[in-house]
């Protein structure tokens, strides 16, 4: 379960300690943004473990709401419906060094990093179709406490909510 809980968790994070290698891409339609005034959360991929998840949950609501969006259960016919997923993967980071001042060698080498993905979805609740998608995606640190992984996964999605709604 630790386990877990630290791959979910490090996947979440999307480059604590590693900012420059963070990258934020946003995908929206051509919809009339201004008239979404309210959501739902939509049933579908969430993270296992419940803190993490109530983590990810808990920073979308508060960006969604400082947007003007208000939180409605799915029955009071909400205007966007949202979802998130999570992916993660290991890549291969190649490395080298100089070891001294006067005996200058270079040392290659190589060490894999976990990189991940956060993906936040709007999709019009009228016509199903997908109308925003904000991603983030970078090198994870597996090895953060558990407050710096809430203080990133907020650092996270207010970088992603930057660009909501679109401006034309």
């Amino acid at each position: 379960m630790r386990i877990a809980f630290i791959a979910v968790t490090a996947l979440i994070l999307l480059g604590t300690g590693a900012a420059a290698a963070q990258e934020i891409s946003i995908d929206y339609s051509k919809a009339d943004f201004a008239h979404f005034k309210t959501y739902a959360w939509a049933s579908g991929h969430s993270v296992a473990d419940e803190s993490l998840n109530q983590s990810i949950v808990r920073s979308i609501d508060g960006q969604l709401s400082t947007k003007g969006l208000t939180k409605v259960s799915p029955g009071e016919d909400p205007d966007v419906l949202v979802s998130y997923d999570v992916v993660f993967d290991r890549d291969i980071c190649g490395m080298g060094f100089r070891d001294g001042l006067r005996n200058l060698r270079w040392r290659s080498g190589s060490k894999y990093v976990l990189m991940g993905m956060l993906v936040v979805n709007l999709l019009d609740s009228g016509t199903g179709a997908m109308v925003w998608r904000g991603m983030a995606s970078g090198v994870v640190d597996a090895n953060a406490s558990p407050e710096k992984h809430d203080k990133k996964i907020h650092e996270v999605v207010q970088k992603i909510f930057r660009s909501y709604p679109p401006k034309e």
